[in-house]
This record gives structure tokens, C-alpha cells and sequence, in this order.
């Protein structure tokens, strides 16, 4: 019930609409806002204390209006080319997909079976988790046979990289905190 008379006083709000709003704007002055008491009487002060600033505002300074008068602004379409025969009109791609193109493989991933996602391809300098750890274990097994610049060629990566790889790179440990007598406390990311 509530919703028909709201919907009744809606209709008769925008009843004649249109015409309103052009008798409106037909009108030689619009009647201002009322002001607010407050702001009414700090204009008042205003007033008294500075009579010719309502002047001042009112007037149209000539200086400006020749300034205004000065500018010239010229509008020119840029030529356009007549198209050759042999060029087509498909439209050029745009800068963000010429830096980068679609994906060429579509289907949808498959369940990963291993603890880490391994991609199809990896680009040069780049390792997954599961070649950084076969890098470290071939160091380990026998640095004679794998030494670093060995490895660097094999798995196409910088030398100074390798090198911080198998510096500072370790295998993942679980470290049971029942074994330990003071468990080291649980350190949150970010804090």
C-alpha cells in the first residue's frame, strides 16, 4: 500500500515537468538560493567594512575581456592518407597487445599432481623450485663434475646467479617443534 502512494506522489512530482523547467529558464533572472543565516550576515560584515568589493565583482574588467579578445585558436584535422591497394584497413593493435600476446594454449590447467606447479615452458634465465633443487643436489653429488659454470651454460642462466643460487638457495626442511625444547616462535608475514 505504502508503495502506491509513493508512487502516486512520484507521478505528481514530475507531472508537466518539462514545461516547468522552461518557464524556468524563460524567466530574465533566476531567483538565487536563500542563503544561509550565518553566510547572510559574514556578507553583511563584508559590506560595511569593504563597500566596493560588491562593485569590484560586479564590474567586468577590461583588461581580461582584451585578453580574451587576443586569443585565436585554429582548428586543423590532420591529412589523412589514401590508402594503397595492397595495405588493409584492419586496425593496428594497440601498445598493451604489442607487448604482449594471447596465450596460445587455452585448456584448462590439469590437477596438479607434484607439491609445486611446474609450467610447459620456462624462459631463459628463470628456474622453477623443482630445477633449483636438481641444481643443488648435482652440486652437491659432485662439484667436480657440476661446477658452477657447468651448470649456468646447462640450465641457461648468469653466472652470478648460479653462484648465489647455490650460496644462498637451500632445500625446503621440516623441522619438528616437538624435538626441540624452546620452539622458536611463529613469525606472521608482514609483521
Amino acid at each position: 500500500m505504502g508503495n502506491a502512494l509513493k508512487m502516486g506522489v512520484r507521478t505528481v512530482q514530475r507531472f508537466n515537468a518539462e514545461n516547468r523547467a522552461h518557464r524556468l529558464l524563460d524567466k530574465d533572472k533566476i531567483r538565487s538560493a536563500p542563503r544561509h543565516p550565518t553566510t547572510a550576515k559574514e556578507i553583511q560584515e563584508l559590506q560595511q567594512k569593504n563597500p566596493d568589493v560588491l562593485e569590484q565583482q560586479q564590474k567586468k574588467d577590461e583588461r581580461l575581456l582584451g585578453f580574451l579578445q587576443n586569443i585565436r585558436v585554429d582548428s586543423m584535422d590532420p591529412e589523412q592518407q589514401k590508402l594503397q591497394p595492397e595495405e588493409t584497413t584492419e586496425p593496428k593493435p594497440s601498445v598493451s597487445k604489442m607487448h604482449r600476446t594471447l596465450p596460445s594454449n587455452r585448456k584448462p590447467l590439469a590437477e596438479a599432481t607434484t607439491m609445486f606447479e611446474v609450467p610447459d615452458e620456462v624462459p631463459e634465465g628463470r628456474l622453477t623450485v623443482p630445477m633449483a633443487m636438481e641444481i643443488l643436489a648435482k652440486h652437491k653429488r659432485n662439484p667436480k663434475e657440476w661446477p658452477v659454470e657447468r651448470l649456468a651454460t646447462d640450465y641457461k642462466l648468469d653466472l652470478t646467479d648460479t653462484q648465489n643460487i647455490l650460496e644462498y638457495f637451500q632445500s625446503f626442511k621440516v623441522i619438528p617443534i616437538e624435538s626441540s625444547p624452546n620452539p622458536p616462535p611463529v613469525r606472521l608475514m608482514g609483521r
